[in-house]
């Protein structure tokens, strides 16, 4: 595949990976480059509560309480809020994914989810996972990885202890048969 088509994307963590930090992730891969790469761990969650954490900073809420994500080890204090919104219409700074679903920093876009005045459903997600110039590629070649082309109905429609599962379901491959052999991945 052309690396300049690897995001929007997923990335499938291969059983058993070795790094407890990506073990049977799935790796919602937003930006890819010449500088590298940025992704967001879409089916791990933390300890924290969205409605703790919220409170802890102060934000009022209307939303359900609800785990908070383990975007990545990079920067695990900083947050990301994953949401929808109306085509081509992102509410502000960050990465758009597709044309209906961005990733932000943005305050403004967390006290807005928490409060329900977005147009979609959101997720927050603290720290991601990055990799510098030409490392994904030589992962990917090694098999580290298996690519997924993007599929919005795994961020929202599936739920998050089957995101892994069901991607390589859709795939049409199965996890057991995926193995790390000397060389690179096998299916």
């Amino acid at each position: 595949m052309p690396t300049d088509q690897l995001a929007p994307g997923f990335l499938l963590a291969p059983p058993p990976l070795t790094d407890p930090n990506f073990d049977r992730s799935l790796v919602l891969l937003a930006v890819h480059g010449e500088a590298g790469s940025m992704g967001f761990v879409v089916n791990r969650t933390s300890e924290l509560r969205l409605l703790k954490l919220l409170t802890d900073l102060e934000i009022g809420t209307g939303v359900e309480d609800r785990a908070v994500l383990i975007g990545g080890p990079v920067s695990g204090a900083s947050g990301f809020v994953l949401y929808e919104h109306d085509d081509g219409r992102p509410l502000g700074p960050g990465i758009d994914v597709s044309p209906s679903i961005s990733i932000s920093p943005s305050r403004e876009i967390l006290e807005a989810g928490a409060k329900g005045n977005l147009p979609g459903r959101f997720e927050l997600m603290l720290g991601y996972a990055g990799w510098g110039p030409r490392q994904l590629e030589e992962e990917l070649e090694r098999g580290a990885w298996l690519h997924a082309p993007f599929d919005p109905e795994l961020l929202f429609e599936v739920p998050m202890e089957q995101r892994w599962d069901e991607a390589y379901r859709r795939l049409g491959v199965t996890p057991s048969a995926f193995m790390i052999v000397p060389g690179g991945a096998q299916a």
